[in-house]
């Protein structure tokens, strides 16, 4: 059967027409048409239903439906379902900025980190060149060996119908673009780029839809095939391309991020004497820098895509983002700047520091009976289950994730009691035992404490004022995970 094009049946007065779609299948049009409405018959009057609220925008939808015969009998209240499409969190200029802001920070981390690799290579340090450059190409290797499995994943689906949502069709050239980024480690900027293109053309369509839904015309036309491509909802695709491009960001910046900011601040703060060529410090700065900063927009962001991603959750604001971001920023700051430091001085008694933080956190994670790698018929994986738990177990060494789609308010309470009781320790033993005449000895004890008071500061504006669920009092019920 052909494909039918949307057609406006009734729009009432909206104050904001992109706000909320209120979309109804209707089969009387179906039967109308099979019964020869293009020959000019007269249509009956089509009234809007009386529940539905003043401000909402109803559209009919005609889709490849396959009834017994023309003659099955329909009638004009009849629907097939209701429901309703958010709109709050298309593709705007703003989302377009920050889709450049994620490109820009990807690229430029894995050039300050290939650039310290080059420099501290020139300076013969062989052990700590050899540390860097692993630490960026292993972490590198595997989250684009990832992507590119997702690609040949999704194409799959789609020349087996077996997804939801249709992908447009990758040529030899799409595909000899991807595996170059890909073989350059830069994955996750090919990705951005497919979601800046998606979300340009879920705008366009956006606009069709509202330039149809203004005509108020009830005669049946044909959409032009070349506006219909393939049948490819380029919505739908923006939500899941931001969603997976989100989590490979997540990946990259746990393996690599993460593990580079302690380290160089680690070398940093072991060189004692800057040394004559200032190259090397200043890059290692930039490194940190964008290192953090990556580490911080990717929990934001990828916290973001997950609520866009799930139906029954309320879309971020970019002020809520915004927000989330320095709240993760100042907090993972302070974490590393304290682990870097006790590192400094103390050597190898870090790993019993992480090994036990670690050990903590798994066994909390495990209390609390996760069920994310449970088949889709509901089947317990435990094996699977315990291994996610030891991962999550070292995330939470630098920041806390919620796993579990429950109150989180005690959680955060009890997790940023246990680190902020560990940054003191840390900071304190390096504080004492460090040489006075070192120019970072008192600031590096105030960047400690102040960073991470500011943090905290950001997560109580967060969920108070920019939470989606919105205002969340101080002494209410817990805020749920997102």
């Amino acid at each position: 059967m052909d494909r039918h094009p949307m057609v406006a049946v009734n729009e009432l007065e909206m104050q904001d027409p992109t706000y909320w779609d209120d979309i109804r299948y209707n089969r009387k049009l179906h039967y109308q048409r099979s019964q020869g409405y293009q020959a000019g018959r007269p249509q009956e009057e089509i009234r809007p239903s009386p529940h539905v609220s003043e401000g909402a925008h109803i559209e009919t939808i005609l889709q490849d439906h396959h009834y017994p015969c023309h003659g099955f009998p329909l009638h004009q209240t009849e629907f097939i379902f209701s429901k309703q499409v958010d709109h709050t969190g298309a593709f705007s200029l703003v989302s377009a900025f920050f889709t450049l802001v994620c490109i820009f920070s990807y690229t430029i981390d894995i050039g300050t980190d290939i650039a310290v690799c080059y420099f501290l290579h020139l300076e013969g340090n062989s052990w700590w060149f050899g540390l860097t450059l692993a630490i960026t190409v292993i972490p590198g290797l595997t989250v684009n060996a990832f992507s590119l499995r997702w690609y040949m994943h999704d194409q799959e689906e789609r020349k087996s119908h077996s997804s939801n949502v249709q992908r447009p069709k990758m040529s030899k050239l799409d595909w000899t673009v991807r595996v170059f980024f890909h073989i350059l480690l830069l994955g996750p900027v090919i990705r951005y780029i497919d979601l800046m293109i998606y979300g340009l053309r879920s705008r366009r369509e956006r606009r069709q839809q509202q330039r149809r839904a203004r005509e108020w015309n009830l005669t049946f036309r044909r959409t032009p095939e070349a506006t219909i491509d393939d049948n490819v909802d380029y919505y739908q695709l923006v939500i899941l391309e931001d969603r997976d491009t989100s989590l490979l960001s997540l990946f990259e910046s746990f393996m690599e991020s993460a593990p580079q900011l302690v380290l160089q601040i680690y070398i940093l703060a072991k060189r004692g004497v800057v040394p004559n060529d200032l190259w090397t410090v200043g890059i290692q700065l930039a490194s940190v820098a964008s290192s953090l900063f990556e580490l911080s927009w990717s929990l934001a962001s990828y916290h973001r895509a997950l609520r866009r991603s799930v139906e029954d959750k309320r879309n971020m604001t970019w002020v809520g983002t915004s927000i989330q971001f320095l709240w993760r920023y100042c907090t993972t700051a302070a974490r590393v700047l304290s682990l870097a430091l006790f590192a400094s001085e103390y050597g190898y008694w870090m790993f019993p520091v992480c090994i036990g933080h670690w050990g903590i956190m798994t066994v909390w994670v495990m209390h609390q009976q996760t069920s994310f790698c449970d088949s889709e018929t509901g089947e317990k994986r435990q094996c699977e289950e315990y291994l996610f738990n030891m991962v999550i177990g070292a995330v939470y060494l630098f920041c806390f994730l919620n796993v579990k789609d429950e109150p989180t308010r005690i959680k955060y309470l009890a997790y940023y009691i246990i680190v902020f009781i560990e940054n003191l320790s840390m900071i304190v033993l390096w504080y004492v035992r460090t040489d006075p005449n070192v120019w970072y000895h008192l600031p590096a004890l105030i960047g400690v404490f102040g960073s991470f008071a500011l943090g905290i500061i950001f997560m109580q504006l967060y969920y108070r004022f920019c939470h989606p669920e919105a205002n969340i009092p101080c002494s209410d019920r817990p805020a749920n995970c997102c």
